[in-house]
């Protein structure tokens, strides 16, 4: 039998008091509490030893795995390159741009690390007033980084503009004026007589126009300054902040504070390494019924040979003004974004007439037939009309971001990598309708593989034909229609062949070469099949003209139909008799569509900071 821990304790006890020579005395009980807490403490004491003991012995053995052969210095530049793409993938004033805080709950070793590394902690997180005082201590004095979210606290961001001198990129954007315009001014207003030798990058967005605007002072001692952003703020384009830089961004400036053409081209011969120009009615701009452009003698021109993007978005006779004088280079790398408004809608067609050569002239540094540029070539174009006319090139024929509605991404700077050129027109529907006849002019076609085409827009009898017909895309292999109706029943027409017939299909008589003889792939989406004898956009009629292609070997190897009504089962059985792949989402009619939506599955968004950034001190490391 295992003897209980009492009785053990008991005949311990008896034999050590046997041994005692003493007499017995009765014990002294008062005594006894101060005894058993000088004894947990001794006990805690060894506890604590043995610990930290056992600490030392595993930074010890850690010292021992190949991870810890890394100089600290590489190390820190390993978590400062972590956290910044933490900072890439979460707007600043979110928790989660901190979550590299995390790489120093590893070890010891990486917790010194990382507080040794002053840069790690550049970019205060402005949302939260001892974050923000702890990241300058720790920062030393390394440059600073200043991004706020839409959410911030003002004193958060006064104390990190206070380190004027170690200031490297500032990024704040404004919901409104008050403190924050007050602060903004003072730290411009002390550029003007202390300098800020860090600055590197400053960005000074307003999100709506305000009465009090954002002044950029005309002397401005920043000399390492390479970037501006402004928007809804005013500048004096005389002022020294336009010199020197290589990226430039300009958005709603005050009509006081619109330049000449004259110190436009001033400022821009101020910054020969410009890279980025981005200007959005932020233009010269012409007087009103301006019927034709002025000229310059050519030494009015400005060359920008490093140009790798130029964006423009005003009234289309000032982008056209301004383009005149650029001489853009003939560079692999230049991506062209142009967003253009008429004055009036009166003379819409005649602005247009106006620009049209001057555009078409400038997009041509972007096509150029040259060995260099034999990347460039568009293989594929997507058109999307609600209104305006909105066109991107592609030098790929399936673009990854041209995934889902077109109408959800215009204009994105992230889109320029595989697209040279995107256009936008905001012009009434005649004008529309000549600007879409006119758009071989703009880019060139014949080298299409893939065209996508979205939303509503003027569709002329012939549009297809005359667009893509008499030989202009012998290439194109992959034609997607969403939400085009208008463009449907011409495409039916123009996809018949001229050799053929199983039925006379339209009024028009074709006698140009078959249309798109390459095609192969024909994508429909969200479009509506009309059962009426009277109409051309017939599911039969489909089936119909696939037949006559089929018969003259420029037959379909795959055909997609999503969201489409006014199609059946039996269509789609014909279909699949002459297409070797048909793809049919079995939805005949809206009737089929599931509108209900599951809200309850939705999870509520933890917004709540779970890295407990400093309560209870510096336990992170």
């Amino acid at each position: 039998m295992i003897p209980s821990y009492s009785g053990m304790w008991s005949v311990h006890n008896a034999d050590s008091f046997a041994c005692d020579s003493e007499p017995m005395v009765a014990a002294d009980t008062t005594s006894t509490p101060v005894l058993s807490t000088r004894a947990q403490t001794e006990i805690d004491n060894e506890l604590g030893a043995m610990e930290e003991r056992m600490r030392a012995l595993r930074t010890r053995r850690n010292n021992f795995s190949p991870i810890s052969s890394i100089p600290p210095e590489i190390l820190g530049t390993i978590f400062v390159q972590h956290a910044q793409q933490m900072q890439l993938l979460h707007v600043p004033d979110n928790p989660a741009v901190l979550s590299w805080l995390k790489v120093g709950h590893i070890c010891r070793h990486w917790r010194e690390v990382a507080l040794g590394t002053p840069e790690l902690w550049a970019t205060p997180f402005l949302n939260s007033s001892r974050a923000t005082e702890e990241m300058l201590m720790r920062s030393k004095m390394a440059p600073l980084n200043l991004r706020c979210g839409q959410r911030y606290r003002m004193d958060s961001v006064q104390k990190a503009l206070m380190h004027i001198d170690r200031l490297q990129e500032v990024s704040l954007p404004f919901l409104n004026g008050g403190m924050t315009y007050r602060w903004v001014m003072e730290f411009l207003n002390k550029l003007s007589s202390c300098s800020a030798p860090k600055l590197q990058s400053l960005s000074l967005e307003e999100e709506f126009a305000q009465t009090l605007r954002i002044a950029i002072p005309t002397s401005f001692v920043a000399p390492n300054l390479r970037s501006l952003q402004l928007k809804y703020c005013d500048l004096s384009w005389a002022s020294s902040v336009l010199t020197g830089l290589t990226s430039l961004n300009i958005k709603k400036l005050s009509p006081e504070c619109l330049p000449t053409l004259e110190e436009l081209i001033s400022a821009l011969r101020r910054m020969p390494s410009l890279r980025f120009l981005e200007l959005e009615d932020a233009l010269p701009t012409l007087p009103p019924q301006t019927m034709s452009l002025p000229r310059a003698p050519p030494a009015m021109n400005v060359r920008l040979p490093h140009l790798n993007r130029l964006r423009f978005v005003a009234k289309i006779l000032d982008v056209a003004n301004v383009l005149a004088h650029i001489e853009l280079p003939d560079s692999t790398m230049l991506e062209v974004q142009l967003g253009c408004r008429p004055s009036s809608p009166t003379n819409a067609n005649q602005e247009w007439n106006l620009s049209l050569p001057i555009i078409s002239h400038a997009l041509e540094s972007c096509f150029k037939a040259t060995p260099a540029k034999s990347c460039r070539t568009p293989r594929s174009l997507r058109l999307f009309a609600a209104g305006r006319i909105h066109v991107q090139y592609s030098t790929v024929r399936n673009p990854s971001s041209w995934v889902g509605s077109m109408s959800e991404t215009c204009l994105e700077p992230e889109w320029t990598a595989e697209h040279p050129v995107i256009l936008d027109f905001d012009f009434p529907n005649d004008t529309s309708t000549a600007i879409l006849s006119d758009l071989w002019r703009l880019v060139p076609i014949r080298t299409l593989e893939a065209l996508y085409t979205e939303g509503f827009f003027s569709c002329w009898d012939g549009f297809w034909t005359d667009l893509l017909g008499c030989g202009a895309a012998p290439n194109l292999a992959y034609l997607n229609l969403r939400e085009t109706p208008q463009a449907l029943e011409d495409l039916i027409i123009s996809l018949r062949s001229t050799h053929s017939s199983a039925r006379s299909i339209g009024w028009r008589a074709h006698k140009e070469l078959v249309f798109s003889p390459a095609l192969s792939h024909l994508i429909l989406e969200s479009l509506e099949f009309d059962t009426s004898f009277s109409s051309f956009t017939r599911a039969s009629d489909l089936v119909d003209v696939l037949i006559d292609r089929v018969n003259e070997g420029r037959g379909l190897e795959f055909l997609s139909i999503t969201g489409c009504t006014g199609i059946s089962a039996h269509d789609v059985r014909l279909l699949r008799e002459v297409v070797a792949d048909v793809q049919w989402d079995e939805y005949e009619s809206f009737d089929d569509f599931d509108l209900e939506y599951d809200y309850d599955s939705l999870e509520d968004d933890d917004d709540d900071d779970d890295y407990n950034f400093y309560d209870g001190g510096d336990h992170y490391y």
